[in-house]
């Protein structure tokens, strides 16, 4: 690796993604010596459409304009969220690292400082994720759902407000530590019952497929297990073929050589929903996927499954 060479690294301009970038810039200086990089925010259509769910535009809106960037050599590895990467893949693109995953429950961030178990019958929590919102509403049918949108430091904003109608947040884990607003969670819902997003609180380098120098970088900071757990839970969201409204989520955890795949799908109301917990040997984690999207079909999801596609732009 040449030593004159600067990396430009690109993300989304928000504050939690620009957290998030800086980790792997520390990352990879930890492992790298005198290396040099240029930070480049790259504002993308997601981050423009503040007014409209994410659910009915798809999260590929946060991703399009860093592989443009790549592509037209405006950035050398682009910083993503994995949960917002698509699971197809892109011509002369490639993920060459998955870091280690933060934490990747979900949180409830209460004005009481209730969780999710303890708030008073008829309380307003607010989320913009058909996941949590299906996965409150089996666990508490009791409360009231808000939609809500915007980043991190918006929606705890929103709740703090005096005049404020929202009692609690469910947010990602992951995000309010970046933040270092840990002090604020209430609950933490464990994510193989309250199930977490496929590869929440795991991150993506993606680079352009030619740029060897630029891959084995991102090389320094990959995380094996990380890898396989995301892309069991990726291949399980890939095979169901749902929409960006179907609630559901897919986490895996790994213990020797076995790999366990919580998995949920439900009907946008939460009246009608499916939960299965299945396991493999490491070597099969892809497969373990496809297989719990399969028999989770066949047991009667695919009746509830939104097939509408997502939003691009």
């Amino acid at each position: 690796m040449p030593s004159n060479r600067t990396f430009v690294i690109g993300s989304r301009g928000s504050a939690l993604a620009v957290k998030q970038r800086d980790e792997v810039v520390s990352a990879l200086q930890q492992r790298v010596s005198n290396l040099q990089v240029k930070s480049v925010d790259v504002r993308t259509t997601g981050d423009a459409r503040v007014d409209v769910p994410v659910s009915s535009i798809g999260t590929s809106v946060f991703v399009s304009e860093l592989q443009h960037a790549l592509r037209a050599h405006k950035i050398d590895i682009a910083v993503h969220s994995m949960k917002d990467l698509p699971t197809s893949a892109v011509d002369g693109l490639t993920v060459a690292a998955v870091p280690y995953r933060e934490d990747p429950r979900d949180a409830v961030v209460s004005r009481s400082g209730a969780g999710l178990d303890d708030l008073a019958s008829g309380s307003v929590v607010a989320t913009g994720s058909p996941r949590r919102a299906a996965l409150m509403f089996i666990r508490r049918p009791d409360l009231v759902l808000h939609l809500i949108r915007g980043n991190v430091n918006t929606r705890v904003a929103r709740l703090d407000a005096r005049t404020s109608e929202i009692d609690a947040l469910i947010l990602a884990t992951a995000g309010l530590k970046r933040l270092a607003m840990q002090d604020r969670i209430a609950q933490h819902l464990g994510c193989m019952d309250f199930v977490a997003a496929p590869a929440q609180g795991a991150l993506a380098l993606e680079c352009r497929s030619d740029d060897s120098e630029a891959v084995s970088l991102c090389n320094r900071i990959e995380h094996s297990e990380t890898r396989v757990a995301v892309e069991a839970e990726r291949a399980f969201i890939s095979t169901i073929g749902a929409g960006c409204s179907t609630p559901a989520g897919a986490h895996a955890k790994i213990e020797g050589d076995t790999i366990t795949l919580a998995a949920f799908i439900a009907n946008i109301s939460a009246t009608k929903s499916f939960f299965r917990t299945t396991n493999a040997p490491l070597s099969d984690a892809i497969e373990l996927g496809r297989v719990t999207a399969r028999e989770m079909l066949s047991d009667g999801a695919a009746e509830v499954i939104d097939l509408a596609q997502c939003g691009s732009t």
